[in-house]
């Protein structure tokens, strides 16, 4: 019997055809090794890289929230304008799908903040306060509140970070403030 080659031609695309089986089947899985290497990027200091790895797994997996996350944080921490709109963007993106993901509403809040987009970062982070019941959240969107002139709105975000934690001290420090100067 007489052995017959396969051409390289051939070859090649069983392999192509074969990577393309593999990327659909285990996508989520190759995107989350994709956030592993960004990780390990960021960790040894190179953000350009960790970003890049971020942006893949984004592509690859859209549905992801962990790779959105990580984009749009890193993103965020380049303090460009620019940055900080594609953050929003990503978050936003991730956020239709995954309206409750705490992370994202967070990373969206910082951009709108760096952007000055007043009202969308207090409503964004006092809906993540209001989520994980983390008066941080809530605190951050008193303190938008205040800077936009709306002391009844930064009154009841203040309240709402006490209520979640009594031991939160800048909430209550800032609502005692408030009462001293009505």
């Amino acid at each position: 019997m007489k052995r017959r080659d396969i051409s390289l031609t051939r070859r090649f695309g069983i392999a192509l055809c074969t990577l393309l089986v593999a990327a659909i089947a285990f996508h989520a899985q190759v995107a989350s090794a994709l956030v592993t290497r960004g990780d390990d990027a960021m960790r040894a200091g190179n953000q350009t890289l960790a970003i890049a790895f971020y942006r893949r797994a984004v592509t690859l997996d859209p549905a992801a929230q962990t790779p959105a996350d990580r984009l749009a944080f890193n993103l965020l921490l380049r303090h460009t304008p620019d940055d900080a709109q594609s953050a929003i963007d990503i978050a936003s993106g991730a956020l239709r799908r995954h309206p409750d993901d705490v992370p994202l509403l967070v990373d969206r809040a910082l951009g709108e903040q760096r952007l000055g987009h007043w009202k969308t970062a207090e409503n964004d982070f006092a809906r993540a306060g209001k989520i994980a019941k983390d008066p941080r959240y809530e605190h951050f969107a008193g303190r938008i509140a205040l800077k936009r002139g709306h002391r009844a709105a930064a009154f009841r975000h203040f309240q709402a970070a006490v209520a979640d934690d009594p031991r939160f001290a800048p909430a209550r420090v800032a609502l005692q403030s408030m009462r001293q100067r009505q």
